[in-house]
């Protein structure tokens, strides 16, 4: 059932990522839509709920919304969650910025750096909604672990105490932790270098051997 007091949510994005916060939203009360281009998978999720192409065998909170329209989907939103690869990131951020509210809550779930232009997921937010606050979500997690409901944390990053109270909001439950950070840029990097980090200590330590 949806708690009327609780933050009404959007994430755009329908991979595994995307599908299981807006689950965990849901799960939590909150009024939470997932948008998708795809319409088919839509529909598909609409009649099964289940994300059967990313996210198999976990059934959705009966609560949770699918859209594969962007206006439908972000219309009232307090805090719009932006989980698209980074390849597409600035190209549906420029799509949904004439249908935000002002200083509409944005934040990236998205680990990457754009290619050419070497700019963080939280700086394209800002360079193209300049008024928007900012924050940043990231952690070691694993939609399939969070979605088993094992217990798992991230870290909601902003300057914005709103933002970061209302992710807490959202998603903190028994199983999920959301720790508050106000180092936007360090979690961001961390998210978005961690495998080469990974690889650096391997061989580092394949060395020693």
């Amino acid at each position: 059932m949806t708690d009327v007091s609780k933050p009404r949510i959007a994430v755009l994005g329908g991979g595994s990522f995307g599908t299981v916060i807006a689950n965990l939203a849901a799960g939590n009360g909150c009024a939470a839509t997932l948008w998708m281009r795809d319409a088919e998978l839509v529909a598909e999720m609409t009649a099964t709920r289940e994300n059967g192409r990313y996210l198999p065998g976990f059934r959705l909170a009966d609560t949770l919304r699918f859209s594969s329209d962007l206006s439908e989907a972000v219309a009232g939103a307090d805090l719009v969650f932006v989980a698209i690869p980074s390849k597409a990131f600035r190209q549906v951020v420029q799509a949904v910025r004439p249908l935000l509210q002002p200083r509409q809550m944005l934040v990236s779930m998205t680990k990457g750096i754009e290619a050419g232009t070497f700019a963080l997921m939280s700086q394209i937010l800002r360079e193209e909604v300049p008024d928007a606050r900012v924050g940043v979500l990231s952690g070691p997690n694993l939609a399939k672990e969070i979605a088993a409901r094992m217990p798992a944390g991230t870290v909601i990053a902003s300057i914005d105490p709103e933002v970061r109270a209302t992710v807490h909001a959202i998603l903190a439950s028994p199983y999920f932790r959301v720790f508050a950070n106000t180092d936007i840029y360090g979690v961001e990097l961390g998210g978005a270098l961690k495998n080469i980090y990974a690889i650096a200590t391997g061989m580092a330590a394949a060395n020693k051997v």
